[in-house]
Formats: C-alpha cells, structure tokens, sequence
C-alpha cells in the first residue's frame, strides 16, 4: 500500500491499464481459448487508449467507441487481405476518418488512434495469433474492448478518490511553482531567457492545465462532505491564481536602488513561503503527510516589520505603493490559511449549503460527448483538421505499400505504424516526435536483445504486459520511454509464441528511421503553418477578454454576475494558452512562414496583463469597497467597460468612447497617483480603468499587427 501512495496519477493508470489487458486475456483464453484470448488482448490495448484519468461516468462514453471502431477496423482488414489494393484503400480511409475525430478536440486524440491501432494489430494477426476468419477474429477483439471497457469503469470508481486527491496534489504543486518562479522575477533573480515573457506565460499554462484536470476531477463528484472540501480547495487555488496575476501590477515602480531591492526580497521571500505551505498541503493530499502550521496573522506581522525596516529615504512617495503591495500580499496569505484550515476541518465540518451545486460547476468542467457538429467546420481545405487527416492518410498508405517491397517485408505494417505515431498536426510535434521514436526505438531492441535469452513464455508475457502499461503510463509525458515500451511490445510478441528465436531488431530499426523519415517529409504536404491559426484564435480571444471586461467592470457583481466572471475568466486562460502554444510551435517552423516572436509575445504580454488588471479591479471593489467613493467609481466603472469592449470588438470609433471621469489621458495611465492616500483608494481604481483602457488597445493593435502576417501566409 505505501508503494501505491507513491505512484502518480499516470502511473495508476498505466498499471490499472496493464492488469486490464492481461485480466482481459485470462478472461476470455480461459472462458473460449487461447486464440480468442490473443485477439481480445487487441481490442484491449486499443480501447485502453483513450483510458486515462477519467472521473468514473466519462469512461464508458470514451472507451465504447474506441472498442467498437477496432472491431470494425478488423474486420474490414480481414476482408480485404491479400489484396495490396485495396489494403491500402481501407488504410487511406480508416485513417482520414479516423483523424478527423480531432474536430473534437484533444479529448479525441486517443479515440482517433484506436482505429490506426486495430489496422496494425490486424495486419499482424496471422504472424502472431494463428488462424481464424475475418468475422470470429473481429468478434473477439469486440469483446476484449468491451471486456476491457468493464474493468476500466470500474478501476475508475475504485480510484475516483485517489485521483481526485492526485490532481488536486498536482495543481497546489503547480501553483507552488509559479509561486516560486513569480518570487524569482520580483527579486530579479532570473535571467537570460528564464527572464522573457514567453518563459513566464508557460508557467502560467502549465499552471492553467493543472487546475483544469483538478476541475474535472473534482466537480463532476457527487455531492458529499469530501467533494465539497475538495471543491472548496480548487476554487481557493483559482482565487490564488488570480491574486497572483495581479501581482505581477505595480512591482516595477519599486525601482531597483537599495530599497527597492529590499522590498522586492521581502515580498519575493513571503511568496516562497506561501510555496512552501502549498507543498506541504500537497504532500498532506498525496501522502498523508502533516498539515503544515499557518497563522496568517502572524505572516502579516513578518512581512509589515520586514518592509518597515527597509531604509527609505524620508517622504518616498513608495510607501504608498509598499503599502498597497502588501495589502495585495495579505491577501493571499488570507487564502492560503483559509485552504490550509478548510483542509483541517477534514469532512465533520462540513458546509452543506455551498452555493456550488453541480449545475453551477457543470460549466466549468471540460465538454465531453461526440456532438457531429462539430465536424462541420471542419469539412474544408482551411481546416487543420482536415489538411492532417488527408495528409496522414497519404503517408500511411504510401508507408504501407513501400513497406510491402521492401526486402525485409514481413511487416510493412511497422513502418505504418512509425509513420502514424511520428506524423502531428503540426511541425513542431512531428519534430519531437521524430528523434523521440528513433532513440526509443533504438533502447527497446537493446533491451529485447536481453530478454531474447529468457526462453520461459510466462516471464515475457509478464514482460509485455509491464511494456503496455509503461507505454500508455508515458505516451503523454516522456514519449521516449513509451516508443521504448511500445517497441518491446512490438518485438516481444513472436518470441512469446516462439521463445528462443531471433527477434527482428534490424528490421524494427530500418522501419523506423525510414517511417519517421517520411512523417517529417509528409509535414510539408498540405502544411497547417501557426500563423494561419492566428485570425481564429485572435478572434477568440478578443471575444472573451470583451465578454471578461463587461463582466468584471461592475460595481459590486451579484452571485450570478460573479458566475459569470468565474466561466469568462476560464474562457479567456484558455485563450490565451491556445496563442502561448502558438507561440511555442511556430519556432520551429520555416522562417518564410514563422510569427514573429517579438509581435506575438507582445500580444500575449498585454493579454496577460489586461487579464490582471481586470482582476485587480473586481478585487478592489469587493474587498476594498468601504475605501472607494461609490459615486465615483459606480460612474468610471460602466465608461470602462464601455471603452474596453468596443475597442476589443473592433467597433468604428471604440478609442473615443468611454471617456476617464478624471479628465487624465490614457497616455499617463501608467503615472504614478501622488495624490493617494492611506484611506481613499479610488485614484487607484481609476489608474487601474485607465490602465484596462490602454492594454486593451495595446492588444487589439499588437493582434492587428500579426493579422497581415496571417493573411499573407495564405
């Protein structure tokens, strides 16, 4: 039990992965026979694709389709054996229809394997499982996926409580991250390319992915005194998220003289406190480890005498600004004592009329189901989709009919298959995909070298089972070790019916350098080049940061407008991270074609920091509203959200609207208030109107500054 606490999520499931398909072939080899046994473990690996951490009512969805596609894959194969023609027509079809379930986002990418993965467990079958008609094999590969199907769903209910607790470990580890990395950047502490925008919005996507998982685990529990603590925790790690955005405002008016540098070190040391607590509440999810202790009281008094002994020069017109920074600081040290104690309370405590019922949680769970019209907008030569599936269609029917006259051609199909895996939607993953599938191509044969001198069948069926829950365990994380695993799948399977032969190691490492050879040449075919993407993803974000910004400039929001700033917040992080891998993938690509990184980094940068100073906004009026004129700010606020939301829509005229009640430009948005004071926060609040005003525009300039690259590109 202690060796399962240390497992990860990943992990879990690769090992609940691997004693399903070997489950699934005890099952059936000993209810109907050794060769119906061998055909089920097919359809088990293939519907065990799309088995990853799900919560338990998202399995049968998944995996039915990935079970019933493999059967009818079979089949089709079966039928049209011995015929290159029309092998290669099925292959070419199989794999266009199959990749066009990408429409439906990357939940699909699993389910658009299976099909690719059944062509090639079909083509081997006569090599590796005997004889047995078309029809009967492509029964018993139905029943291993359904078999399968079983245990995955109920493997999923058994460890709902252990992976929600994983997720929720994993996203306070990756909040734990960016705390440190955001510490690093306050204190100037970093540099080089650590020190570029680009370094610090992966954290935040990272950040983003995490806390998505979490969600998805946690809100689509059932109601119980559990699932609520639990919900209470994801929904302090959003709040901690945004409080940690807001941040990044207004740290760089400290300067960089002697003070200066002390104030940044001790806010950026109260923030690596902050991260120590949240990896000790981590360790306490994951292992059981202590509560940390936390007195947020007494983090203030640390912090306030720490930043009163800075010596500053009588008058700095600064201490206004430390003051506000620290209130900031405050209130994250708030809400981490709050998680820490929420946590304390265990489920005895529990508050059973939390406003948040699954109907306002549903929304902010990922989509799931198969909607067909989602396909619609992909039916053209625009798409992306649509381009990787004619693509991908082409080189595995060209891979498969190469591989048929080349010398060695006993499995064509390997060389498919190397194609299949190496070839992504974009260059940049086809790239990594490339050299990841040679290296660990090339550590699998090693070890199959080894293990060739075992000659007892029950030790490497223990051997390949161990290599099917390792690949899908690390197909998502380190690719490497699963091409390793994947090739001593591949190699094992004739020594385990004919233990004491010579494994086909040449051929394995010929099929792949050549197959991994054609997925890079085949990225040029039908290219789906970044820049073409920017129009469609621009569009979406400037819709969501507008719907954002109507939503957070308010005075005082009800629940249901709080709702709603929660589900456009999401909307807009997921946005945002969509341009951000944008940004990442276009690097390795043509420079003819590639965005430039300085423009798209500056729409991401203002991105980000609109997002932030929105939420800056909606916290000072709900934490600070006693601080504000209410007069005044009830008149900014509506101008603001005007002036945001036209200029964000690209509306005619939308610079002139929404004039600042203070009678200041928005050129001096960034200025510093001298008038503030101790008591009366409002200039601040305007200054961050202003500032929303000028980023808004920033953004929707540095978006229009990247459309003609776009438009050029096609």
């Amino acid at each position: 039990m202690k060796l399962l606490k240390q497992l990860d999520a990943a992990h879990l499931n690769g090992l609940s992965v691997a004693l399903g398909v070997a489950a699934t072939h005890v099952v059936v080899g000993a209810l109907f026979g050794e060769t119906a046994g061998l055909a089920a473990v097919g359809g088990a690996v293939c519907a065990s694709l799309p088995d990853l951490p799900n919560p338990p009512n998202r399995v049968l969805p998944r995996l039915l389709p990935a079970a019933a596609v493999a059967a009818v894959v079979t089949l089709l194969v079966g039928l049209t054996d011995g015929s290159l023609v029309l092998t290669v027509t099925v292959i070419a079809v199989v794999t266009f229809l199959s990749l066009m379930a990408l429409a439906w986002g990357l939940r699909a990418g699993p389910l658009s394997f299976s099909p690719v993965l059944a062509m090639v467990f079909a083509m081997a079958w006569d090599r590796a499982a005997g004889s047995a008609s078309p029809w009967e094999h492509a029964l018993w590969v139905g029943v291993g996926g359904c078999v399968y199907t079983g245990w995955a769903r109920g493997s999923a209910a058994l460890l709902r409580h252990r992976l929600r607790e994983l997720a929720l470990a994993q996203a306070l580890r990756a909040t734990e991250q960016r705390l440190r990395s955001r510490a690093a950047r306050i204190a100037g502490a970093v540099g080089g390319a650590e020190a570029s925008i680009r370094a610090s919005i992966a954290d935040d996507v990272l950040l983003a992915e995490a806390l998505q998982a979490a969600r998805d685990q946690v809100f689509a529990a059932r109601r119980s005194p559990r699932s609520r603590r639990q919900t209470d925790l994801v929904l302090g790690l959003i709040e901690l998220r945004d409080l940690l955005l807001a941040s990044r405002l207004d740290t760089e008016l400290l300067g960089h003289d002697f003070p200066g540098r002390q104030w940044r070190a001790a806010l950026a040391d109260t923030l690596r406190h902050l991260a120590d607590v949240l990896a000790a509440l981590a360790d306490t999810l994951a292992y059981g480890a202590p509560l940390p202790l936390v007195s947020a009281d007494a983090w203030r008094a640390q912090l306030a005498e720490r930043l009163a002994d800075v010596s500053a020069p009588a008058g700095d017109s600064r201490a206004h600004l430390v003051s506000a920074l620290q209130s900031r600081l405050g209130h994250m040290l708030d809400d981490v004592g709050a998680m820490v104690a929420r946590q304390a309370q265990g489920d005895d405590h529990d508050d059973a009329s939390s406003p948040w019922t699954p109907e306002r949680l549903a929304p902010f769970v990922s989509p799931e189901g198969w909607p067909l019209a989602a396909l619609k907008p992909h039916l053209n030569l625009q798409s992306s989709v649509m381009r990787h599936a004619l693509r991908s269609a082409l080189a595995l029917s060209l891979a498969y009919a190469l591989g048929a006259f080349l010398p060695w051609a006993a499995h064509p199909f390997w060389l498919m298959l190397s194609v299949a895996v190496v070839l992504r939607g974009n260059l940049e993953q086809t790239l990594s995909r490339r050299n990841e599938r040679i290296i660990g191509t090339v550590q699998g044969c090693l070890l199959v070298l080894l293990l060739a001198h075992l000659h007892w069948g029950p030790l490497l069926g223990l051997c390949f089972i161990a290599a099917v829950g390792t690949a899908h365990a690390y197909v998502n994380r380190r690719y490497r070790v699963a091409a390793t695993a994947a090739t001593v799948m591949a190699l094992l399977q004739p020594l385990m019916l004919a233990p004491g032969s010579d494994p086909a190691v040449v051929e394995r490492l010929a099929d792949t350098i050549i197959g991994a050879g054609l997925a890079w040449l085949f990225s040029f075919v039908l290219p789906s080049w970044e820049r073409a993407t920017v129009p469609r993803l621009g569009a979406q974000l400037r819709g969501a940061l507008a719907r954002h910004a109507s939503n957070m400039l308010r005075w005082i929001p009800s629940a249901e407008e709080q709702l709603a700033q929660r589900l456009s917040r999401q909307q807009v992080y997921t946005a945002l991270a969509a341009l951000a891998a944008v940004a990442q993938r276009t690097r390795v690509e043509p420079e003819s074609v590639r965005l430039s990184e300085a423009e798209i980094e500056a729409a991401l940068s203002h991105g980000y920091r609109l997002m932030a100073l929105l939420g800056a906004v909606q916290h000072q009026v709900q934490r600070r509203s006693t601080r504000l004129d209410a007069a005044r700010a009830e008149t900014a606020l509506p101008l603001a959200r005007q002036a945001c939301v036209a200029v964000l829509q690209g509306e005619p005229g939308a610079s002139d609207k929404g004039t600042d009640p203070s009678g200041l430009p928005d050129a001096d948005a960034g200025a510093w208030p001298e008038h503030l004071g101790q008591q009366d926060l409002t200039p601040w609040l305007l200054r961050r109107l202003r500032l929303c005003r000028h980023e808004a525009r920033e953004l929707a300039a540095a978006l229009e500054r990247l459309q003609p690259a776009a438009d050029s590109s096609r």
